[in-house]
């Protein structure tokens, strides 16, 4: 029997519909990717999306499981969720 894969503790959902991506979804998404990696952080994932719906607040992350909208972000607000996330998960 094959190992089921690991699943990640929390999911970045990175919006990269059109308008987000003009104002940097795609490099948010990227970012976030190689953060992890870098820092080994097998319990966190990021997904990119298609449009959220929420445009004009863009671009947009949402964390889940929690359900949490993160708006207006940039690379370095990202970064700084990410390791917010990170340190919350390192306190339990």
């Amino acid at each position: 029997m094959s190992k089921e894969p690991k699943k990640p503790e929390k999911i970045f959902y990175v919006c990269t519909g059109s308008k987000c991506k003009k104002k940097g979804g795609k490099l948010i998404q990227k970012s976030l990717k190689g953060l992890i990696k870098e820092n080994k952080l097998r319990n966190l994932a990021v997904i990119k999306t298609g449009c959220t719906d929420r445009c004009k607040l863009g671009p947009v992350v949402c964390v889940q499981p929690e359900n949490s909208w993160h708006f207006f972000m940039d690379v370095q607000k990202a970064a700084g969720l990410l390791e917010e996330i990170h340190e919350e998960k390192n306190k339990e």
